[in-house]
Formats: structure tokens, sequence, C-alpha cells
């Protein structure tokens, strides 16, 4: 595959010789972020049975110029299909082209079909028929999280009639309602010479649409999207749906019997993207067995330390609620260069891992991967890196800041392992609850009457064990942490704090942010103390909590909250006064562009 960029959009081309093309059309924010690696999976199939195809983000998400705040996205997403055609039939000379899409790139490839009016071919995958239930799906999955330990410390929207939210990406302004309007029954009705059709909702709203489509001379076959269930999850469990993408890699190759040989293989441009409102650039680069994506200020910051952004927990390199990627530009907006980065064998790396687990997201490997990441920023002139991560990132961020040289120091959110044992990765639906959002529950009346009553899966008496458990594990590694002072040596429950001390020795330094809510601060809590004492005497390490935060950032107030932390902490520490006077001069510029006026301004205390 090739990384390819055209029209402010960045792709890649999965090069094959057919005269048969396909253009995959991504699902919206979260579905695209938990189906990438499945989707990337599904371009190798389609191509390695001889059909060239490009996979690409549209603006305003992914790796593409723009920001979902942007007015118009529902236009410019439709005219990047459209650009996305040409340029396949441009690069490969395919004579023919078809148009996969998944959920609401399902929605808009029907209707990008309809309007380009050359579509050979059109596979839909549980598509939304009308945009109005779509977006009432999005404020319901929002309601559902809000109702997960989660989303407890969560401000609600205050106007979803201009902003829906849902798992971190959003919905603005009049795209909203352009969205909502949306009925494939009425804004379609022969977008393809054939279409397949795999529906996951068994409802009559499908089976209206080929109807509709029948009726006006199009060649409809139906199925049914019966491992959907197994595929919309969180990235680290969502699993290919192997026999639906067989389907499809088989109906849209029927045809290839009709091609004559083709030998054309494409020259393609380089793919540099540029950032002109932030006066920087981006260009993708390979390193070891990892994937990233540099993003370069036209005029860097004598001084500055380049960021290394790592990929969080399975999810690739542009992050939960396209964080890293807003935190990227941001930093090129005052001058700093960062990389954000997939880990081997996840996102966009070579060769991509059958399978992600725990363990491997845990693994030796990450640190090596984050090491080798700081090296490439070495090579390209920047002395010294600053590590960032979340979740899984965070961990990366910590072990590599602890050991190579040149990190001279990480920054790591809602961490929850300091260290990692395989014994760590037990199936519990409890990881992600801290002990004060179940003591929270523990203490309500109303959660006792429902569990009584029967109307809700949250057991008291569960909770209650599972409390009991926490303060048994606290009184083992307090316990075995006096005796690994007393004899000097190292135990597992005393790991965490020779490595904290490790990261002291190198001065180096490490700042670890909590949500209030996360069970990362339970880790920290029973590794470091109660009141954190073990920190004394490491003044170069640092654990604030930032109300409000969710643990995966789900939130615009969560992520911004974030990057504010981030910036004063990295300008006060690594950046001159009168360096932070200029980059603040150089924000103020930026902010009169046309960006959203949070991207280039440090929060200032």
């Amino acid at each position: 595959m090739e990384p390819v960029v055209f029209d402010g959009c960045f792709g890649w081309l999965h090069p094959a010789r057919s005269r048969t093309g396909v253009v995959l059309c991504n699902p919206f924010g979260y579905d695209a972020l938990c189906t990438h690696r499945s989707w990337r999976k599904l371009a190798t199939r389609l191509a390695a049975a001889g059909m060239p195809t490009l996979r690409f983000d549209y603006p305003g998400t992914g790796d593409a110029t723009g920001f979902e705040e942007d007015p118009a996205r529902m236009e410019a997403w439709l005219a990047a299909i459209g650009a996305a055609v040409r340029r396949l039939r441009e690069w490969t000379g395919v004579e023919r082209v078809a148009l996969v899409g998944l959920r609401f790139g399902a929605t808009l490839a029907a209707l990008a079909a309809q309007r380009l009016g050359d579509i050979e071919s059109l596979v839909l995958l549980a598509p939304p028929v009308t945009g109005r239930r779509y977006v009432r799906e999005l404020r319901a999955h929002r309601q559902a999280w809000l109702s997960t330990p989660g989303g407890a410390s969560a401000k609600p929207i205050a106007d979803d009639d201009r902003y829906v939210e849902a798992l971190g990406f959003g919905l603005h302004g009049a795209d909203i309602e352009r969205i909502g309007a949306i009925d494939l029954r009425t804004d379609t009705h022969s977008p393809a010479r054939r279409v397949l059709l795999l529906d996951s909702t068994g409802t009559n709203l499908v089976d209206e649409l080929a109807r509709h489509y029948t009726s006006n001379g199009v060649e409809v076959e139906q199925g049914s999207f019966e491992e959907s269930d197994r595929f919309f999850l969180e990235a680290l469990f969502s699993t290919e749906p192997v026999e639906a993408f067989g389907r499809v890699v088989d109906w849209l190759a029927s045809t290839l019997s009709r091609d004559a040989p083709f030998a054309r293989m494409p020259a393609l441009p380089e793919p540099v993207l540029a950032l002109p409102d932030l006066c920087a650039s981006e260009r993708p680069v390979v390193f070891g067995h990892c994937f990233g994506i540099a993003c370069e200020p036209n005029e860097p910051r004598a001084g500055a330390p380049a960021v290394l952004l790592v990929c969080t927990g399975a999810s690739h390199h542009i992050g939960d609620g396209r964080f890293s990627v807003l935190m990227a530009r941001r930093l090129a907006a005052l001058g700093i260069a960062s990389l954000r980065m997939d880990l081997r064998g996840q996102g966009d790396s070579t060769p991509l891992s059958d399978t992600v687990t725990l363990d491997s997201i845990y693994a030796q490997a990450s640190r090596e991967d984050a090491i080798a990441g700081a090296q490439w920023l070495a090579a390209c002139g920047h002395a010294r890196v600053v590590t960032f991560g979340v979740c899984g990132g965070a961990f990366a961020s910590l072990q590599s800041c602890a050991t190579h040289p040149g990190i001279v120091a990480g920054y790591g959110v809602n961490l929850q392992a300091f260290v990692w044992h395989e014994t760590n990765n037990k199936p519990r639906d409890d990881r992600y609850v801290s002990s004060r959002a179940y003591w929270r529950a523990f203490l309500t009346r109303e959660k006792w009457m429902r569990a009584l009553r029967g109307k809700t899966s949250i057991n008291p008496l569960a909770i209650a064990g599972e409390l009991s458990r926490r303060a048994l594990r606290r009184c083992w590694v307090a316990g075995t942490g006096g005796i690994a002072r007393a004899t000097n040596r190292q135990f597992a429950g005393s790991e965490t704090v020779a490595l904290l001390r490790s990261i002291q020795t190198k001065n180096a330094r490490m700042r670890l942010v909590y949500g209030d809510l996360d069970p990362g601060l339970d880790e920290a809590h029973l590794h470091l103390g109660a009141s954190l004492g073990a920190l004394r005497g490491l003044p170069n390490v640092q654990i604030q909590v930032l109300p409000r935060l969710d643990h995966a950032l789900f939130t615009r107030e969560a992520r911004n909250e974030v990057m504010n932390d981030f910036m004063d902490w990295l300008l006060t520490e690594f950046v001159a006064t009168d360096e932070r006077t200029r980059l603040d001069e150089r924000a103020a510029a930026t902010q009169a562009r046309r960006v959203p006026p949070w991207i280039g301004t440090p929060a200032r205390g």
C-alpha cells in the first residue's frame, strides 16, 4: 500500500492490475476508529483479488486537513468521494469504479454515486437509510455513555440542536439539519448499475430501499450483516467480519472477467499535506516496524523539543476524538514539530498483526517502538524529545522516558499500569471502574433499590467484593514495598517506585494526569501511597488530578483541558521566558486565521 494526498485528504492506495477499481468510503467518527484495522484488511483483500483500492479520510476527519467544526462538512465529504474517484482513475487508469461504504459512509457513498452518475457497482454495509435515524443513534450513544462510570463526570451538551457528539466525534451547526434531512429512498434512485446491500438492523427501511432501486432498473442483491455486532466495538475488541467482507470481494470480483489484461502501475505524487493556516505541513514516515505522520512547522522554534504522540491502546495514530491530530496541529501553530505514530502491528504500520491484545499493547515492544520514534525525531535534528500518550500510550511514554537518553520528558494521561505482567490481563468488567465510582454506587440508596427490583445489572454485593479485593491488594503492595526497602530487593509491588526513580536519576521529567474518577488513579495510590508519599524525593515526577476528565478524552472539554495543561507544562519546563513570549505572539496570529480559536492558544494560569 502507498500513502497518497489529494484535495486536502490523506489516504492509502492499494495497487492492483485490473481495469476495475474500488473507493472505500469510511464510516463517521468512532465507527471509523473502531473499524480502521479491518477496513484496511478489506482494502488488502480487494487489491489481492485484482482491484486497485483507495481508502482515505474525509476533510476534517482522520489525517485530512480541516476540523470537524468547519461549516458544510457534508458537502465537503461528498466532494471528497468524487475527488477520490477521479484520482483513482488518474493514478491507475481504471475504467470502472465501485464504491464501498460502511455505516454513514454507505449513506455518503449512495449520495455520491447518484451525483457522479458513472459508478459501476455500489456496496452498502449497514447503511443508515435516513439521516434522522442516524442522528438519533448518535445522541443515544452519547446518552448511553453518560450512564457508564466513564461518562459520569462529563458535562451535558448545552444545545444538541447545534452540536451532536458521540464518543469523541461531533457534528455541528447546519450539518446536523442537512444530515437529518437525508432519506436514500427519495434522494437516490439509480446510484449504480448494481447494488449490494448488507443490513444489520432488521428493519424494513433497507428492504424498502432495495425495492426502490429495483423499480428504477438497478440490479440489487441483499444479505444480512450478522457479524456487525462484533465489528462495531472498541478497536481492541473489534473483529473483522470475515464472511461479509468475503461476500463483498466475491461480488465485486465477479465482473473482472470483462477486464482485458492491464499492466499499468501508478506513478504517485509525493504525499505531503500542506497546512497553510497553521504554517506547517505533514508527511507520512516509516521507521522500523512503525508508521507515523510527521507534522512540521514551516518555521520551527529553535530550542523547543519535538513531541512524540504514541497511539492510544488499539486505536490508530489519530487518537480518540482525533486528539493526536488536534494536538499535533496545535503544536505546529506554535512552531513545535511532532510525530504521531502507530506501534508495530497496529494502525497503518506494516506488517499488520493478526490480533491486538492488552499484552501486545503493554509489551516490551511498545517501549522499543516509542524509542524508535524518538530516534527518528533525533535523526531529523531534534535533540530533545517529549513523549505523550493516553492510557496504553501513556505506558509507552513512561517506559521510554525512563530509559532513552534523548527523551527528556514524558506526559501520560490516565495511565492504567506502571509495570505490566501478563497476569494483569484477566478479562474483567471492572478494569475501567475506579474505587471512587464504586463507593459512589455502593453508598447510593437508589442503586440498592434498583438492584433489589432487578432493574440494573449493578450488584452492590459484587461491588463490595471488588472493593475488598482491592483493599487486600493494597495491603500486599504495601507489605512487599516495605520488605523491598528493608532488604534492598525488588518485588513486583516495588517495581513502580524503582521505575520512577530511574526517571529522576536521568534528570528527565514525567507528568501524569488523571481524571478524578479514573481507575488509573487507584493504581497510582496503590503503588505510591494514599497521599502519594513515595514521590517524596522525586521532584521531577508529578501527578495531577484534572476534574471532569473522562478516561478516553471523549468530550471536547476533556481534550481541551489536557491540551492546555500539556502546553503550559511543555512551555514552562522547556521553553525560555522570552521564547514563550514569542510563541504567544505567534499563537495570537494563528488565532486570527480561519482555525478553531483553541488551536493556537496555550492557557495561562
